[in-house]
């Protein structure tokens, strides 16, 4: 059984993955179920290139001490992903 999920993207996007999908012979139905089953798997998404500049509250806190700034670093890094991805 199988259930269909309804998404919006960009067209260029969709119409490039396809191409790329299409060059290693599967679909983008696959490439799609596969990241989702590594979502659900680790609980967690996987940031791509675009965002490896980011900073997560991992790694940038060099000792104890947080700041309001460090706090508001990781926020702000977040809630721009958030909003790109939507």
């Amino acid at each position: 059984m199988t259930s269909t999920i309804i998404i919006k993207t960009d067209p260029k996007l969709k119409r490039e993955a396809q191409k790329i999908a299409s060059d290693l012979g599967i679909t983008l139905t696959a490439i799609i179920n596969s990241h989702l089953r590594d979502f659900v798997e680790k609980k967690s998404i996987s940031l791509w290139s675009r965002y490896k500049k980011v900073k997560n509250p991992y790694g940038i806190f060099k000792d104890s001490k947080i700041t309001e700034a460090d706090i508001d670093e990781v926020t702000h890094s977040w809630d721009k992903i958030i909003d790109e991805l939507a």
